[in-house]
């Protein structure tokens, strides 16, 4: 059996407010299942997160439909499980249930697929609690088995849910979504597999391999992965300049962006010494020229310079490691996402782990005890923070940063 991999397609993300992003995202999921026809693959599976939100705009049903549309005509099933962009919060009816009434996929989710000697068995996003509960019950249907499953490994985040050696034994390839890089990853003998987003989302996203879809081979007793890099996928340009040399970068970002075919999104960090926006608004305007979108980071080196700094610490990282032991990796990933310009990824991520919630409710629960204990005799019960209140404030604190669904 030959299957194309595909996850984390966000059909109808509108990224930074430009209908040109959102035309991207369609662009290159619409590339990626042309290409799978051409390799004549058996099946596709996806991996999760097809759409971006469970209440998809039209532009971004008419792009899955008409893919769909060209597999069906070639006999080739799609195969899916839902990711957490994918699954209303309510009980309301999912957007891929829509086109699997329409005969276009099928919900590996409810059913395995099975086809001769090979199946997929899917499982949906879920919670780490219910994730676990659920994955002890899943066995191989047959004798080539592929898992479906849209989970963060903790090999691979510190936001992680699960770690891979809590996947199940017995299949043959493992398809992951939610991480958004291309990740393969051993796990009792086979191989467990992120074909990565096949657009960038975030910053974080950004990778030398480029963006794709994965090609795997399970005619053998392994599985052999061959990743298909997308042609069309935006370019970005991430350049650092100090001050007095900005003027010799911009020329040279403006000549490396003239020769490309699509106009890239330039992300350019300028270092200097009491700097302001006014001393790079004219190389924004020369690159915006060429460019679709400029983004310019001003770091005022004077400033950082007189930001107090642990003797002992070395870097950032170690400096939130020393200051938040409890919350130092995931601390870090989220400045590391400030950085690169994913913050907005990641906050949502985090807000939906367990590692937040649990949290949360300790900070929250040690702040009662000690209010009680300076203040007034020990409170009962119900004062101490709820699972369901850090949820609630959780969910508000995804409103705040979905509220133009743009990057922080």
């Amino acid at each position: 059996m030959l299957l194309a991999h595909l996850s984390d397609s966000h059909l109808g993300y509108r990224q930074y407010g430009l209908v040109e992003r959102e035309r991207d995202i369609y662009s290159c999921f619409e590339e990626a299942i042309d290409r799978a026809i051409e390799e004549h693959v058996d099946v596709v599976v996806h991996s999760g997160d097809l759409f971006h939100s469970p209440s998809p705009p039209p532009q971004a049903y008419r792009s899955a439909i008409r893919s769909l549309k060209k597999l069906k005509r070639c006999g080739i099933p799609f195969v899916y499980v839902m990711g957490q962009h994918d699954k209303p919060k309510t009980q309301a009816l999912a957007p891929l249930t829509v086109l699997e009434d329409m005969e276009l996929l099928h919900h590996a989710g409810d059913k395995p697929y099975v086809a001769g000697d090979y199946s997929v068995v899917g499982l949906d996003y879920s919670r780490r609690q219910l994730l676990v509960e659920r994955l002890q019950s899943i066995k191989p249907v047959t004798k080539k088995s592929i898992l479906a499953l849209h989970v963060l490994l903790k090999e691979v985040s510190p936001l992680g849910d699960i770690s891979a050696s809590e996947l199940p034994k017995g299949f043959i390839y493992y398809a992951l979504g939610d991480y958004h890089l291309f990740k393969e990853i051993k796990v009792h003998g086979s191989l467990a597999v992120y074909p990565g987003s096949s657009e960038v989302i975030s910053l974080n996203d950004l990778s030398s391999l480029g963006k794709g879809f994965c090609i795997v081979d399970l005619s053998g007793d392994e599985a052999i992965v061959h990743f298909q890099r997308l042609d069309g996928v935006r370019p970005r340009i991430v350049v650092k300049a100090d001050l007095e040399s900005v003027d010799d970068v911009a020329k040279r970002v403006v000549s490396q962006a003239s020769a490309m075919k699509l106009k890239p999104i330039v992300h350019l960090t300028v270092r200097g010494v009491n700097i302001k926006c006014r001393d790079v608004e004219r190389v924004k305007e020369e690159i915006s020229k060429v460019s679709l979108r400029v983004f310019v980071t001003l770091e005022d080196v004077e400033a950082i310079s007189l930001q107090p700094v642990r003797a002992t610490a070395s870097s950032v990282e170690e400096t939130i490691k020393a200051a938040i032991p409890g919350m130092s990796d995931v601390v870090s990933e989220l400045y590391k996402a400030y950085r690169s310009g994913g913050l907005h990824s990641e906050l949502e991520r985090l807000f939906n782990s367990d590692v937040w919630i649990n949290w949360a409710d300790t900070v929250k629960a040690g702040a009662v005890k000690a209010e009680a204990v300076q203040q007034k005799p020990p409170r009962g019960v119900e004062d101490q923070a709820k699972p369901s209140q850090v949820k609630a404030r959780s969910s508000t604190l995804l409103g705040w940063i979905k509220r133009d669904d743009r990057e922080a």
